[in-house]
C-alpha cells in the first residue's frame, strides 16, 4: 500500500510538451485578437506568427472557432477570479470598500478588450459573443448586488430604490464612459471618470447616514 501512495505521489505534474505549445498558442493568439480582432487574423496569419505549419496549427485548435472560443474562455476565467478576489479578499460588512473593488475591476475588466474586438467578436462569433456577454454581465451584476445589499443592511443606502435598477445604471455609466472611445476626447483622466460615475451613482443611493460616510472616506481611498 505505502509502495502504492509514493508511486501516485510522485507523478509528475509538470506540464506536457504539447500543453507547453498550446499555452504558448493560446497566449499569442489572445494577444493578436485582442490587438486586431477576430476576422482579420486567420489561422494561416496565426501560424506563421508563431512559426509552425498550419497543419500543425490545426493539431491543437481543429478549427479557428475552436480556438476563438479558448480565448474567450481564458477571458471568463479571469472575470471570475476578479470576482472571486473580491468576494474572499473584501471583509463582508466593509461595503464601501466591497464597491469600490467590484467598481475597480468592472473598470479592468473592460478596458482589457477595445470596443471594435467586441464589436468584431459579435459579428463574427455572435453565439460565442452572447456567451461570454452573458457570463460578463451576470458576474459583475452579482458582484454590485451583493455590494449594495450589504450596504442597504447596514443603513447605508436607501431602501426605496430597487437594487436591480440601481445595478443597471452603475453598469451602463462604467461601460460607457470608460471605453477608449469615450476617454479620448476627454480631459479627464480614467481614475477622475470613475470618481466622478462613483460619486454621481452612489450619492444617489446613500441615506444621511451613508452620504457621510461616502463623502468622509469612500473617495478618499480612490
Amino acid at each position: 500500500m505505502n509502495s502504492t501512495l509514493i508511486s501516485m505521489n510522485d507523478v509528475s505534474t509538470e506540464p506536457t510538451k504539447d500543453e507547453l505549445i498550446r499555452e504558448r498558442l493560446l497566449s499569442i493568439a489572445m494577444q493578436e485578437f485582442m490587438q486586431f480582432g477576430f476576422s482579420r487574423i486567420s489561422m494561416d496569419d496565426l501560424a506563421e506568427r508563431v512559426g509552425m505549419s498550419k497543419k500543425t496549427l490545426y493539431k491543437y485548435f481543429q478549427s479557428k472557432e475552436v480556438l476563438v472560443r479558448e480565448v474567450i474562455e481564458l477571458r471568463k476565467i479571469r472575470i471570475g477570479e476578479l470576482m472571486k478576489f473580491i468576494e474572499t479578499k473584501v471583509p463582508k460588512h466593509a461595503f464601501g470598500e466591497k464597491i469600490i473593488q467590484v467598481s475597480q475591476k468592472v473598470a479592468e475588466i473592460l478596458s482589457e478588450i477595445q470596443p471594435h474586438v467586441l464589436h468584431d467578436l459579435k459579428r463574427s462569433f455572435p453565439v460565442i459573443f452572447e456567451e461570454y456577454e452573458s457570463f460578463r454581465k451576470a458576474n459583475i451584476t452579482k458582484g454590485f448586488t451583493a455590494a449594495l445589499n450589504e450596504g442597504r443592511a447596514s443603513g447605508v443606502f436607501r431602501d426605496d430604490l430597487p437594487i436591480e435598477i440601481a445595478v443597471h445604471v452603475h453598469l451602463t455609466l462604467i461601460s460607457t464612459m470608460l471605453h477608449p472611445e469615450y476617454l479620448s476626447g476627454q480631459q479627464y483622466s480614467p481614475l477622475q471618470v470613475f470618481q466622478m460615475i462613483l460619486k454621481c451613482t452612489l450619492e444617489g443611493l446613500c441615506t444621511s447616514k451613508g452620504r457621510s460616510i461616502v463623502e468622509s472616506s469612500l473617495f478618499t481611498k480612490l
